[in-house]
């Protein structure tokens, strides 16, 4: 019967995938974070031309993917098309790309709003002001976003984008230091 690995040895094996470029990758996330707060118009184009570029590749991957299979009827052949279209209309209007994607963030940030009101009830004894305290946020960012759509999205995109990545870096930052400690 095997053993169980003990804690220590699945902490080292997490510090491995972890990798010794996770620090570096840390620095550029709140680089390129703060790059997007300092330039949000930016980050906005790049994070639009980004979602494109996986919506062409994942279109061109499944036409081929259609094409081998030997695909005859229309209906095989559209979801590789709307991949390639969409991802087409973002390069071609990257304006109407950023927004697009800023109605998607006013869906999630709603969404987050109503998870968070409720898990304030779960949560009643630990953290329920700061589960409420998040969702009053979120509802402000969607409010945001929704009052300043289209136009506003060119910047709000980029820095909710640069503020994810500033936070991003630091938890990797945070959890590698804390996987490191817990090891030893």
């Amino acid at each position: 019967m095997n053993e169980l690995p003990s804690i220590s040895t699945i902490v080292d094996a997490e510090l491995k995938s972890f990798g010794k470029y996770s620090v570096f990758i840390a620095i550029l996330l709140i680089l390129i974070g703060i790059g997007g707060l300092i330039a949000p118009v930016i980050l906005s184009v790049l994070t639009a031309g980004f979602i494109a570029g996986i919506l062409i590749i994942s279109g061109v991957v499944w036409l081929v993917h259609s094409y081998k299979l030997h695909q005859h009827h229309l209906a095989d052949w559209l979801k590789p098309l709307m991949l390639l279209t969409a991802g087409a209309v973002m390069v071609a209007l990257p304006a109407a790309g950023i927004a697009s994607i800023a109605l998607l963030f006013i869906f999630y940030f709603v969404l987050d709003a109503y998870r968070n009101f409720t898990q304030s009830q779960v949560y009643s004894a630990h953290g329920r002001g700061w589960f409420i305290f998040s969702g009053i946020i979120d509802i402000f960012i969607a409010i945001l976003f929704v009052v300043t759509w289209p136009q506003g999205s060119l910047i709000l995109v980029g820095i909710v984008v640069g503020v994810n990545l500033i936070f991003d870096g630091i938890i990797l930052l945070v959890v590698r230091s804390s996987m490191r400690g817990s090891s030893k």
